[in-house]
């Protein structure tokens, strides 16, 4: 076994506190891991510790995953061309990875053995690069070629069964060797991440033989991803269950086996509850201020301990892909921010890694979340600034989460 660091508990913690740029103590992640595995007769595997080390990280959203009936293009939603400017940005804010979700959908040629276009094979790299120059941590997927099961990679019913299950993965095949090809020579930086929300387009639980076609499809992805070669022999892998829903990936997901260890990492996603996070029709939100409804403070800790006991407390690391609250109304912001703070703070306490899901939708309004400015990743405004302060305090400061002030 290969570069794997060994914590043993019990274990006498030291908070080493390093000096952020903010002038704000940090966290050691060596005392962090301590503190996440104090009780348990375990080691601390090099993937805990690598996705501990991103502390918190920021999607691209819409910008590589823009499309129009699947062609991908990068400006069709909205949002400017990337640059190395923007990632600049991004990383001089305080995060520590960028989450870059892609579609591939007619860049792939289905006459041609599925072979990508290189045009956009070549874009994407070029983004990798800025986000790795920038000195962040880089995650690229598969993202709309599966939404809702209207594309290609679909797991509806009909789908999952002959002759369909087998076109699909052949497809599914030659896109990721395609990838892992082109990045084969990219250092461990660059993460891999197999698909985005796979569901049959009802957001349901979906049910036994679609839970086992998701774990099928997570482990020709590792496989495929390894037998290319190069860094992607130990590449850090991301996986996820139906849908992404933290209680069904607890209680479907089956871990691929893999040709190394200690370097797959489980994803799950949360906007509970949407109606708030994303939907803005909820304004308020938090047991604490006073605001009783589904998916308050009790809510997001149940569902916290209950993927930390069947994951990270197993030594697997957890990432939640994508979560937040958008914008809504002024008199809105003290419960989002308070919101932002709360689940950043409580997903760290656990030992996972929140990248936040910003699409560049400014404004107030369903789907509204946009933080950083896409010319230079600077805050959108002041509301912006505060909602990153408090995630970078989350992240970085050793506090009760009792602590945290409700509107």
């Amino acid at each position: 076994m290969k570069n794997i660091s060994r914590i043993l508990i019990p274990f006498l913690l030291i908070a080493v506190l390093a000096i952020t740029g903010c002038g704000n103590p940090k966290i050691s992640i060596e005392a962090k891991a301590a503190e996440l595995t104090q009780g348990f007769e375990q080691e601390v595997t090099d993937a805990f510790e690598f996705t501990l080390s991103m502390r918190i990280g920021w999607n691209l959203g819409n910008s590589l995953d823009a499309h129009q009936h699947l062609t991908p293009n990068e400006v069709v939603w909205g949002n400017p061309r990337v640059t190395q400017e923007l990632m600049n940005g991004v990383a001089a804010q305080g995060f520590g990875a960028v989450r870059i979700p892609v579609t591939w959908g007619n860049t792939i040629n289905d006459r041609d053995n599925y072979s990508i276009s290189e045009r956009w094979m070549d874009r994407v790299e070029e983004v990798v690069g800025y986000v790795l120059n920038a000195g962040m941590k880089a995650i690229i997927n598969i993202h709309h070629d599966g939404a809702d099961s209207y594309f290609w990679l679909s797991v509806k019913n009909t789908d999952i069964v002959e002759p369909n299950k087998s076109a699909i993965d052949e497809k599914f095949t030659a896109v990721w060797s395609q990838i892992a090809q082109r990045f084969k020579d990219t250092g461990q930086d660059l993460i891999f991440e197999g698909f985005n929300e796979l569901h049959d387009g009802s957001w349901g639980n979906g049910n036994a033989a679609q839970h086992n076609r998701v774990n099928e499809l997570n482990q020709i992805f590792v496989d495929t991803v390894r037998a290319a070669g190069g860094e992607n022999s130990n590449r850090y892998l991301l996986i996820h269950g139906w849908v992404t829903r933290p209680s069904v990936t607890v209680s479907s997901l089956v871990m691929p086996t893999d040709t190394v260890k200690s370097r797959i990492i489980v994803g799950i996603h949360f906007y509970d509850p949407f109606d708030f996070t994303l939907g803005a029709t909820q304004s308020r939100w938090g047991d604490k201020s006073n605001f009783g409804g589904w998916g308050n403070e009790p809510h997001i800790q149940r569902e916290f301990r209950m993927v930390r006991e069947a994951f990270v407390d197993k030594g697997i690391p957890i990432i939640i892909g994508e979560y937040g609250a958008g914008n809504q109304a002024q008199d809105r912001f003290p419960y989002r921010k308070y919101y932002m703070e709360y689940v950043t703070k409580a997903a760290f306490d656990n030992g996972f890694v929140c990248f936040y899901w910003d699409n560049g939708g400014f404004g107030a309004g369903k789907e509204k979340s946009g933080l950083l400015k896409r010319s230079d990743g600077t805050p959108h405004d002041s509301a912006a600034a505060e909602i990153i302060s408090v995630m970078m305090k989350a992240v970085n400061e050793d506090y009760l989460i009792s602590n945290i002030a409700a509107p």
